[in-house]
């Protein structure tokens, strides 16, 4: 009977061991809850189908730029970037299509392989920042416990990457315990190294709801490096499937 009971207990230990995220101050958390706070807080992040103008600024050293781009975005991971200005960044294209990525350059048709991790413009982000984090298919997110910023309770979730392609080995991620608003993102590489370092830095009604407005972005490897997304306008749009092909990076 002893040992029925003892080989019981390790079968219960390793049931709530897979049903439980992380446990602190008493409180647990599912790997579901997981999921579903990042979901919930990549929804507030941006809409899924939708039509952008974004302003992103960035600061290299002594050297200032900015761009107005035109973003489209949709289902299965598709978007489309259209740098408007400055002069001589006008007409370069950027097309992102699940895991394959491509770019064309100014005054050029001329369709080039890039990879999910190339920077837009000289700026910190990469085009693969614009996606909502996947935490289904590219991340296992874990809740490692609370944390308190100006009287904010926040929750603090760890996020790790499922497969090679991810576009970062690790995440840390800090949102709002209440309503799951976003309020931080550290990006790590492979060998732990911390890359990038993306924080909300004001808030505005846009495609709805309350959504992050400037989002900034510092890069942690080169000092110095940082950029600034504002997202100007953002309203629900059904884009045609057509646009997030390479024939149309040709064609426009």
């Amino acid at each position: 009977m002893a040992r029925q009971n003892v080989f019981l207990e390790g079968i219960l230990c390793v049931f709530l061991g897979s049903l439980v995220s992380s446990s602190v101050f008493g409180e647990t958390w599912t790997r579901d809850e997981a999921k579903r706070i990042v979901k919930t807080a990549e929804e507030i992040r941006s809409l899924e189908k939708a039509e952008v103008a974004v302003n992103l600024k960035t600061t290299a050293g002594d050297k200032n730029t900015a761009y107005d781009m035109k973003v489209l975005r949709s289902t299965d991971r598709r978007a489309y970037l259209e740098f408007l200005t400055p002069q001589e960044e006008r007409g370069r294209k950027m097309l992102a299509q699940g895991n394959n990525y491509w770019s064309t350059f100014p005054d050029s048709k001329r369709v080039v392989t890039i990879s999910r991790r190339e920077m837009i413009g000289n700026s910190a982000f990469a085009i693969a920042d614009i996606f909502q984090m996947d935490s289904e298919n590219d991340y296992d997110p874990e809740i490692k416990g609370k944390e308190t910023r100006d009287g904010v309770p926040l929750l603090k979730l760890h996020l790790v990457a499922k497969h090679k392609d991810a576009p970062y080995a690790a995440i840390d991620y800090w949102v709002e315990e209440k309503g799951s608003f976003p309020v931080e993102a550290r990006f790590y590489g492979l060998s732990g190294k911390h890359l990038k370092t993306m924080t909300v830095e004001t808030r505005k009604q846009l495609g709805g709801r309350l959504r992050p407005e400037i989002l900034k972005m510092v890069d942690e490897v080169t000092k110095g490096h940082v950029s600034w997304w504002k997202t100007v306008t953002m309203k629900a749009a059904e884009v045609p499937d057509h646009v997030f092909t390479k024939d149309y990076l040709r064609s426009t």
